[in-house]
């Protein structure tokens, strides 16, 4: 692809990538609020917790958002193209691990919310719960990642025609680091987006200054964290591609999305650096709303990036 035809996907993948970014969001969401309760029963730290519940309350809102979109993207996309319904729905469908797990994932996910205070005195078995339903997105995850690979190599070559493939997990595929790449952008994510959540949410959860002294902070130090662990992983695949897609990488306008991907990430890791490191956070809020679109176009520049480098294998 020249630049211009690498642009243009990206335009294509704007309204995708925002709900998909949602999505992702929810996922990483759960994560860091099973992560918290963990610290906050470990070391009886109320603030932790509080953040946790935020957090968790956050995710399902995307979570259901994420589902609706994607129910009347699929019957639209499945109306048009009746093709895909067999690679959406068929028996040999690719996506049916992937609905089984991320349709247990959301039932745990709810009750996991919805029923924070009943368990309140069963803290340890709260956690338990966050545990098991943290492990069921992942499995997800994984299958949809699988999944999308398949799809992206075979409709490459026969657009419309379903082909039983087993899953690229062989240990010299780029498989295994796009699902790094995308888990810790998933908490990266949750994590820059619960900035602007917080800050949204202060007039009505109002734990006090102390609270968001606490929570702006960590919040800004998980996403930095996770997103340069992101970025570790493009490195990881950019290793494992044959010298000559790297040459063809390098040379194209795909060259310019990977780029891209990785100067605006470096960027947002470093306004997240100066939130986590202010005595006023609050003051600089405007960086949680600048780093959250910034998550959205790092995300639609690598869902681009991704779509290329999927068809060139």
């Amino acid at each position: 692809m020249d630049i211009t035809e690498s642009l243009t996907l990206v335009v294509q993948m704007i309204a995708p990538a925002f709900f998909d970014l949602l999505g992702l969001a929810a996922f990483g969401a759960l994560f860091i609020a099973t992560l918290n309760q963990l610290v906050a029963q470990s070391k009886a730290k109320a603030f932790h917790d509080k953040y946790a519940q935020q957090t968790a309350s956050m995710g399902l809102l995307f979570l259901g958002l994420t589902v609706i979109v994607v129910a009347i993207a699929a019957i639209v996309a499945v109306t048009r193209m009746p093709w895909l319904g067999q690679w959406l729905l068929g028996r040999s469908s690719p996506f049916l691990p992937f609905y089984a797990t991320a349709g247990l994932g959301v039932i745990l996910y709810v009750s996991y919310v919805m029923f924070w205070k009943k368990f309140r005195k069963h803290k340890l078995l709260h956690i338990l719960l966050g545990i098991l339903t943290c492990a069921l997105l992942f499995a997800s995850l994984i299958f949809c990642v699988a999944a999308l690979c398949i799809f992206g190599i075979t409709s490459a070559k026969t657009a419309t025609t379903l082909q039983v493939a087993t899953y690229p997990t062989f240990s010299h595929s780029i498989f295994w680091p796009l699902v790094a790449q995308f888990t810790f952008f998933a908490i990266g994510a949750a994590a820059g987006i619960s900035l602007v959540y917080l800050v949204l949410r202060r007039n009505k959860d109002d734990y006090g200054r102390d609270y968001y002294k606490f929570a702006l902070p960590l919040a800004a130090r998980g996403a930095t964290g996770a997103l340069l662990l992101g970025i570790v992983c493009q490195g990881w695949i950019f290793g494992l591609l044959s010298s000559e897609i790297r040459t063809l990488i390098l040379h194209s306008g795909m060259g310019v999305l990977w780029s891209a991907v990785l100067g605006i990430s470096i960027l947002c890791c470093l306004l997240w650096s100066l939130l986590a490191r202010t005595a006023n956070p609050m003051r600089m809020k405007w960086v949680a709303f600048v780093g959250a679109c910034l998550l959205w176009v790092i995300h639609s520049f690598n869902c681009a990036f991704s779509l290329g480098l999927v068809s060139m294998l």
